[in-house]
C-alpha cells in the first residue's frame, strides 16, 4: 500500500511537469541554405551554405556534390561559421559546368543520430535528365540487429539477476544457481556485441573515425556521439561486472548502472528538459527490464515457484504489476514528451507503424499476464505456454523500440 502512494504521487509530480513541456526538433534538421532547394542560378554562388537545428561539430560533418549523370564532383573540406556552429559551409570548384546539382550533407545530431539532407540546384540552365547520386546509403539493418541481440541479453539478463536476488529470500535459486556456466557465457555474448555495435556504429558516420578520436583521445568528437559514449561506458560497467569475489551490493549497484547506462544512447538528448526526457528513459528501461527478467525467472523455475509458495507469489505479482505500470506509464510520457501529436498524426513515418506494433505487443503482454494471474490465484497453476508467449510479446516489444530509436520520429 505505501509502495502504491508514493509510486501515484511520483505519477501526478511527473504529470505537473509535462505542463510545461514543449516539443523540439527529432533530430538535427536543415532549415536554411544557400542556394534553396531547386534554385535556378546564373552564375557560380561560390560555395554552398547549410543552416541546422543543432550545434555541428567540424570532424563530424561530411558534404558530397554530384552533377546530373551522379558523377561525385570533388570538393575541399567543410568549416562550420566562426560564431555560429549550426551552419556550414563549403567551396564550389570555380571551372563547375552548368546543370542540376545535387549536395548531399551528413551530419550527427546531438543525441548521436547520422543525419543526411539533400538539396539540388542548377547552374546555368536545368539539365534534361537528372541521375541519382553514386553515394551508397548506409544500411541501419546490422545496427539495429545488433543492438536488439545485445542490449536485449543485457537487458533480459539484468532483470533476471536483480529478480534472483529477491527470489532467494523466498528459498528459491540464486543466479549462479539459475544459469550456471550460462552467466560466462552471456557476459562474453555482450562483451562481443558492444564491440561489435562500435565498429558498425563507427562504420555508418560521417566524416571523422570513432575509433581514431578514442585512440587519440578527441573528446570534443566522442562527446558529439552520446550513443558512442554509452557503449564505452557499458563495457567498463561490463568489465567491473566480471570482477570476482565481490559482495552481493556491488553487482546489485552494477547491474542497475548497467541497464540504466542504455537509456542514454537514444532520442533523448535532442529534447528539453534534458534531465526529465532521461529519467523517463532510465524508468522505462529499468521496468521493461525487471518485468521481462521477472518472466524469464518464473518460466525457468515455474515449478518451485508455484508449489506452496504463497510468499513469493504475492512478490512476484507485486513486482510485475509495478513494472508493467511504470513501463506503460513512462512510454506514454515519452510520447508525450517527445513527439507533436498532431505533426504525428499528419506524417506519418515508419516510426509510427513500430509505435503501433508496439502498442499491440504490450497490450498482448498485459491481457496474457492477467490471464496468468487470474489462473494462478485461483487454480493455483501457472500456464507455461502462456509465460512463453509473454517473453515473446515482450522481446519484440524490446525490438520495436530500438528500431524506433534509430528512426528519425515526428517532432
Amino acid at each position: 500500500m505505501k509502495s502504491t502512494k508514493i509510486l501515484f504521487r511520483i505519477i501526478c509530480f511527473l504529470l505537473i511537469l509535462m505542463g510545461g513541456i514543449g516539443n523540439v526538433q527529432a533530430h538535427a534538421g536543415l532549415v536554411d541554405s544557400s542556394p534553396k532547394e531547386g534554385e535556378l542560378l546564373h552564375h557560380n554562388p561560390g560555395q554552398l551554405s547549410f543552416a541546422f537545428t543543432e550545434v555541428l561539430e567540424a570532424d563530424l560533418v561530411e558534404i558530397h556534390l554530384y552533377d546530373w549523370n551522379g558523377e561525385e564532383v570533388k570538393l575541399e573540406r567543410p568549416r562550420l561559421q566562426p560564431g555560429d556552429a549550426t551552419r556550414v559551409h563549403v567551396s564550389l570548384p570555380p571551372d563547375l559546368a552548368e546543370g542540376t546539382y545535387t549536395a548531399m550533407v551528413s551530419v550527427v545530431s546531438e543525441d548521436g543520430h547520422p543525419v543526411e539532407e539533400r538539396l539540388t540546384f542548377s547552374l546555368g540552365q536545368k539539365s534534361a535528365h537528372v541521375a541519382e547520386p553514386s553515394q551508397k546509403q548506409s544500411d541501419p539493418t546490422y545496427l539495429i540487429l545488433l543492438r536488439f541481440l545485445t542490449q536485449g541479453i543485457l537487458l533480459v539478463g539484468g532483470g533476471f539477476y536483480l529478480v534472483a536476488c529477491f527470489a532467494q529470500r523466498y528459498g528459491l535459486p540464486s543466479f549462479a544457481q539459475s544459469l550456471g556456466r550460462g552467466r560466462q557465457i552471456g557476459w562474453l555474448l555482450i562483451f562481443i556485441g558492444l564491440t561489435s555495435l562500435w565498429f558498425v556504429y563507427d562504420a555508418s558516420l560521417p566524416a571523422a573515425s570513432l575509433t581514431t578520436a578514442l585512440w587519440q583521445g578527441n573528446v570534443s568528437v566522442l562527446s558529439q556521439s552520446p550513443f558512442a559514449i554509452m557503449l564505452l561506458v557499458s563495457a567498463l560497467l561490463l568489465l567491473l561486472l566480471g570482477l570476482p569475489g565481490m559482495i552481493t551490493g556491488w553487482y546489485v549497484a552494477v547491474w542497475l548502472l548497467l541497464i540504466g547506462t542504455q537509456a542514454f544512447g537514444g532520442h533523448a538528448w535532442g529534447l528539453s528538459p534534458l534531465w526529465l526526457a532521461l529519467l523517463l528513459r532510465v524508468l522505462h528501461v529499468l521496468s521493461i527490464a525487471l518485468w521481462l527478467g521477472a518472466l524469464a525467472y518464473l518460466l525457468l523455475h515455474r515449478s518451485q515457484a508455484h508449489q506452496g509458495n504463497e510468499a513469493f507469489k504475492r512478490f512476484f505479482l507485486r513486482l510485475v504489476a509495478m513494472a508493467a505500470l511504470v513501463s506503460l506509464l513512462t512510454g506514454i510520457l515519452m510520447l508525450w514528451v517527445q513527439t507533436d501529436l498532431n505533426k504525428m498524426l499528419e506524417n506519418w513515418l515508419i516510426w509510427n507503424d513500430l509505435l503501433v506494433v508496439k502498442l499491440v505487443l504490450v497490450l498482448l503482454m498485459l491481457i496474457v499476464a492477467y490471464r496468468q494471474r487470474n489462473g494462478w490465484l485461483g487454480k493455483h497453476v501457472l500456464n507455461e505456454k502462456r509465460l512463453r508467449w509473454e517473453v515473446v510479446f515482450g522481446i519484440l516489444a524490446i525490438f520495436a523500440g530500438l528500431w524506433m530509436s534509430q528512426m528519425p520520429y515526428p517532432g
